[in-house]
């Protein structure tokens, strides 16, 4: 009997567990005037594959009316490729009301750029 357990535990444990770990990124959203910061960041909240969302600093306001976000996101990767895994999030992010632009700043505590330059979606 405890064979067959130790064989079955493998087994068990796989249903359990997630297929890929969770990519953690921070980045920079450039928002609109009239943005609602609660209510994006419950948008944010509520994408597919997203598991937590979190301000990382206080959010910058500028004299033309544009406001600067940092924000912490742990989200299930689409798939193993870097930049295709933070594309998709950037996307998704952008098409909410408010955003205009995404940069991300750190993907799994290392900084990320793409021939030299930030990620800006």
């Amino acid at each position: 009997m405890k064979n067959i357990l130790k064989a079955l535990k493998p087994i068990i444990e796989s249903a359990y567990k997630l297929d890929k770990k969770l990519a953690n990124a921070t980045m920079t959203l450039k928002l609109e005037r009239e943005t609602h910061v609660p209510d994006l960041m419950t948008r944010i909240r509520i994408l597919p594959g997203v598991a937590v969302v979190a301000q990382k600093d206080k959010v910058a306001r500028f004299f033309d009316g544009d406001a600067q976000l940092q924000i912490g996101v742990k989200y299930l990767p689409v798939s193993d490729q870097i930049y295709d895994s933070v594309k998709r999030i950037c996307l998704d992010i952008k098409k909410l009301p408010g955003v205009k632009s995404v940069a991300v700043d750190v993907y799994n505590k290392r900084k990320i750029t793409l021939k030299g330059r930030k990620l800006i979606f």
